[in-house]
Parts: C-alpha cells; structure tokens; sequence
C-alpha cells in the first residue's frame, strides 16, 4: 500500500493523495487500506519515515565512503546525495512540499533528520579532525537545517532540481563549514 500511495504522490500530486485512490491503485478494497492505517495522516506519516530513512541511508553511505577516501567537497557531496535521492522519490517532493507535511509529519521524522546530521558530522571529522567535536555537530546541523531549504527551493523551482541553486548551494554550505571548522 506505501507503494501505491508513494505511486501516487509521484504521479498525480498531493491533491489525489486519498485513501480511495490509494486502495484503487494498490487493487484492495478500501477496508484494506483502513486495516493498516487509520487514516491519510498515518499513510503521510509512514511514507515520510520512509523517505527520510531512504535519504538517511544515501547520506550513511556517503559518510562511509568519505572514511575510505575523503571526499573533495563534504557538505556538496550531502546534498548531491539528498538531490539524488530527491530525484529517485518524485512522491517525497509531493508530500514534502505539496502541502502535506504537518507539524506531526515533521516530528515522526525528525530523528531520521538527526540521524542525517550525525552521518554529516562523521564527513566532517575526517576533514577537520581538530575541530572540537561540538562545532562539528552545530556545522552539521546547520548544514542539514540549511541544506533542506536549498533543496526545497532547488526542487520548487525544477521538478530535477535548480542546477544554479545547487551549486551556489554547495558553494555556500563549503564556505560556511570551512570558515566555521578551519577557524577562518
């Protein structure tokens, strides 16, 4: 079922986000839908954990593959794979910014956030290793806090992401951790 209604958030938008369109594009009765979830906000809720950890993942492995061989660029590899996995889930830009995000979406999948600042703040130690660990954590944070509204502009402005957007935004973020972490 979070497949059809992740089919069609992607598809048809966040105004044909039912429970009756999902149950007909997942080919179940609408009491099947209803079993599982009580209402549209749970589907919401489900999907956006979903997502988030789906993106959590993406930026886990950037993390990981930064510890092998640093990587060039730290808070422009984030968010490459933050646009990547944007570009990979049509139906989190639906939900995220077609108005169906709520203050209680926002909180199921906050700790999916955090998990990303953590994943961000390990890049960060293997580039600035003599950053104290709580400036590393507060550029980390700020670089998921700021890097979600660069994203959300670079996707409102291009269903494939603003390419100007996302550069000045990779652009903005590096200046901004390494005068924070280098101690410029």
């Amino acid at each position: 079922m979070l497949d059809a209604a992740d089919d069609v958030l992607a598809r048809e938008g966040a105004g044909a986000f039912t429970t009756t369109r999902i149950a007909a594009v997942a080919g179940v009765p609408i009491g099947s839908v209803y079993h599982y979830f009580p209402d549209k906000a749970a589907i919401v809720e489900a999907l956006a954990v979903h997502y988030w950890n789906t993106f959590a993942d993406l930026v886990d492995a950037a993390a990981e593959a930064d510890q092998r061989t640093p990587i060039a660029d730290p808070a422009g590899a984030v968010l490459d794979a933050l646009a990547a996995g944007f570009r990979a889930r049509p139906g989190f830009l639906a939900l995220w910014y077609g108005g169906l995000r709520s203050e209680r979406v926002r909180d199921v999948t906050r700790p999916t956030r955090h998990a990303i600042a953590a994943a961000v703040e390990r890049i960060l130690a293997v580039h600035w290793p003599a950053a104290a660990a709580p400036d590393r954590a507060t550029a980390a944070r700020m670089v998921v806090i700021a890097g979600d509204g660069l994203l959300r502009e670079a996707f409102r402005a291009a269903p494939r992401g603003d390419a100007v957007v996302l550069a000045e935004g990779q652009a903005m973020l590096d200046a901004y951790v390494r005068a924070r972490l280098s101690g410029r």
